[in-house]
This record gives C-alpha cells, sequence and structure tokens, in this order.
C-alpha cells in the first residue's frame, strides 16, 4: 500500500500540469464522496452559487466548482476530454498556460452563468459544478490555435478539431435556447452557458497567441508570486541577511523550475526526432550546441 501511495505521490510530483489537473480532479471527487454521505450539503458550499450575493459569502467557489462532479459518469466525461486535448495542448503551449487557461476559462464560465442567473426571475435559477467549463477552455484554446488538426474517432475516423469544436458549441447553444424558454438556466441539469464562457475564453487565448500575445502572462506571474510566497525556498531567503556588496541571483520557484524541465524535455524529444529522420547533419548550429549543453548537463 505504501509503495502504492509513494508511486502515485512521485506522479503527481514529476508529472505535467494535466497530470496535476487530472489527479487533483479524481482525488477531489473521491474525498467529497466520502463526506457527501454524511454531510449531503457539502456539495452546496462547494458549488457556484445562483447569485452574486451568495457568492459573496462564498468566494472560494469560484475555485472549489470546477473540481468537483455529481456522479462518476459526469467526472469521467470531463477527464477524457481534458486528456485528449490537454495532450494536444502541450505540444504547442507549456505546464503555466494549460494551468491558466483551465482556471481563467472555469472563472470566465461561472461569472457568465450569475450573470445570465441575475437576468432571471427570482427562484428559477440554479447552482453550478464540474470541471466542464475550464475543460472547455482547453479544448477551444486548441481549436483556436491549430483548426486543422486531425484526429481520428471511432467508428467516424480523421477528423479536424474545429468540426469537434463546432458540434460542442452548437449543442451548448441549443441546451441553453431549451432551457432559457422555459426561463431556468440549467433545467437539463447543465450549465450551458458556462461551457459557452469557458470556451469563448479558449478561443480568445488560442487567437491572441496566434497574433503573438500571451493573455495568461499577468495571471502566471500572479501564481508564481503565490506559489514563490509559501515555499521554503522563499522563507528561507527572507531570512536571509545579504551583504550591500554580495550578488544574489533569485532562485527558482518549483513552478519554474518543473515548467523549464518540461520545455527543455520538449526541445530535447524534437532534435532527436529530427535526427532520426533526417541525421545529426540535419541539425542547425543553434540545435547541435542545445544538445551539447544538455549532454553536459
Amino acid at each position: 500500500m505504501n509503495t502504492m501511495q509513494n508511486g502515485l505521490k512521485e506522479m503527481f510530483k514529476r508529472g505535467s500540469m494535466l497530470t496535476k489537473l487530472l489527479f487533483i480532479n479524481i482525488g477531489v471527487f473521491i474525498v467529497v464522496y466520502i463526506v457527501a454521505v454524511f454531510f449531503p450539503v457539502v456539495l452546496d458550499y462547494l458549488s457556484v452559487p445562483a447569485n452574486f450575493h451568495t457568492l459573496i459569502y462564498r468566494p472560494w467557489t469560484l475555485v472549489t466548482y470546477m473540481f468537483i462532479h455529481e456522479g462518476f459518469m459526469h467526472l469521467l466525461m470531463n477527464m477524457l476530454w481534458l486528456w485528449w486535448f490537454g495532450k494536444m495542448f502541450l505540444t504547442y503551449f507549456n505546464d503555466k498556460q494549460l494551468a491558466a487557461v483551465y482556471l481563467l476559462g472555469g472563472f470566465t464560465g461561472a461569472f457568465f452563468h450569475l450573470g445570465i442567473n441575475y437576468l432571471l426571475p427570482t427562484g428559477q435559477q440554479a447552482m453550478i459544478l464540474g470541471a466542464s467549463a475550464a475543460v472547455m477552455s482547453v479544448v477551444f484554446a486548441v481549436v483556436a490555435f491549430k483548426p486543422n488538426y486531425v484526429i481520428n474517432l471511432i467508428f467516424i475516423g480523421p477528423v479536424k478539431i474545429k468540426y469537434i469544436g463546432l458540434v460542442a458549441l452548437l449543442l451548448d447553444l441549443m441546451g441553453l435556447l431549451g432551457n432559457l424558454k422555459g426561463g431556468v438556466i440549467a433545467s437539463d441539469g447543465i450549465a450551458h452557458i458556462a461551457h459557452i464562457g469557458g470556451s469563448l475564453y479558449g478561443l480568445w487565448f488560442g487567437f491572441s497567441i496566434k497574433k503573438g500575445k500571451d493573455i495568461t502572462r499577468s495571471f502566471n506571474n500572479f501564481l508564481n508570486n503565490i506559489v514563490s510566497f509559501f515555499t521554503s525556498e522563499n522563507k528561507n531567503r527572507r531570512k536571509m541577511k545579504i551583504s550591500r556588496n554580495e550578488k544574489f541571483s533569485k532562485p527558482k520557484s518549483d513552478w519554474d523550475y518543473n515548467t523549464d524541465k518540461h520545455s527543455t524535455q520538449k526541445e530535447t524529444d524534437r532534435i532527436l526526432d529530427k535526427i532520426s529522420k533526417n541525421g545529426y547533419d540535419s541539425l542547425s548550429k543553434k540545435e547541435k550546441d542545445f544538445l551539447f549543453k544538455q549532454k553536459k548537463n
């Protein structure tokens, strides 16, 4: 049992941000499921409430809602989408950007939901929970950046991901319109407006990256500061006395270290793949220098 626990801890620690998000979602689902057996009301205090007034007293729900699920199938479907598109996302972007797109897409979905709820008659509002808005943000970030990326679907064959995104968006639009006809935002139990909000954030990120602008940069700097503040490394640094003439270079946080490690490994794999296809002589001087440097390390 201890060996298994240590193995899972090591997988979480060394894994990519995609691995971490999957672990957190599954772990939270198990814990909440057990707690809910004795305290069913726990879901109410972890879900985004129906209105801004209640949100003021439960601000943490903006984060917690995107990591909890009502049942196993709800969890499974969200994690499959996250796994498929998360892998594609990390082909083009890094761990920090994945975390930011997931969280900011989730926040956007929550505020879209609250905004529409605000316009509906009192008494016909609904809380929301689930990773769907955050996952849709990741999905549509890839769709916007690489719309013609082809994947093979069982029983269908090769399909460009832009068509998968289009179908998903149309289903949410039809579901939302169907619900709103009855004046209820989630009569079918699905937070379509939150999905749409997350999707729009993902599209914004993907199109912005194409123009050379990373809209997650400020948020990632904010997360960096939080992570650095709470690391033991940072606490030790604050206790150090630096002499006036001593040069001090700020150590990397765990977040920065893991991101750099992931990027370096991706570049190494790309160069090795190029060698296997075209030979060592096909490398540029920059690529050869990079490989030499990694060999020394």
